[in-house]
């Protein structure tokens, strides 16, 4: 178990009321990696959500080389997973450490057994998860027009 107070220091916890983060708590779990350690990779099954306590991590696609090719880096505060979490898909991209760190892990078995009993907190985290994914559409959305606008030398 977690200490409550210390999800609480964190955005993506952070509209829970003190009920919901003593519940959520009681099946959250902390894991540590070492730097360089890949903590999943891409297609591996899974469904865990992680929320980085402290460290990063880089999110990669494997190219045809087998070289890893870096999307983006990720910091304290920021989730990663959350995509398998959801849709219990293969993994989009490998993770990989490049600090030493420490995340919170959360289980999807173990998230939907709140569901019935505590479904106003499952619908605070889910909103928490698609916010998130949504900014990183449109992080995505804005890159492409930057790129396009740089290889057609124009602008939409």
């Amino acid at each position: 178990m977690v200490d409550p107070k210390m999800l609480r220091e964190y955005l993506f916890f952070a509209d829970l009321s003190d009920v919901e983060l003593e519940a959520v708590s009681k099946i959250v779990k902390k894991k540590d990696f070492k730097l360089g350690e890949t903590v999943f990779r891409d297609s591996e099954d899974g469904n865990s959500l992680y929320l980085i306590k402290k460290g990063e991590v880089k999110a990669c696609k494997t190219a045809p080389d087998g070289e890893l090719f870096t999307l983006t880096l990720m910091k304290d505060g920021d989730i990663f997973g959350e995509m398998s979490f959801l849709d219990g898909r293969p993994r989009s991209a490998t993770i990989v450490a490049i600090s030493d760190l420490e995340t919170y892990v959360l289980e999807k078995k173990d998230f939907d057994t709140l569901v019935e009993s505590n479904p106003r907190m499952v619908f605070k985290l889910l909103k928490n998860i698609i916010f998130i994914i949504h900014s990183i559409v449109r992080g995505m959305n804005s890159r492409y027009v930057e790129m396009v606008n740089y290889m057609w030398g124009r602008r939409r």
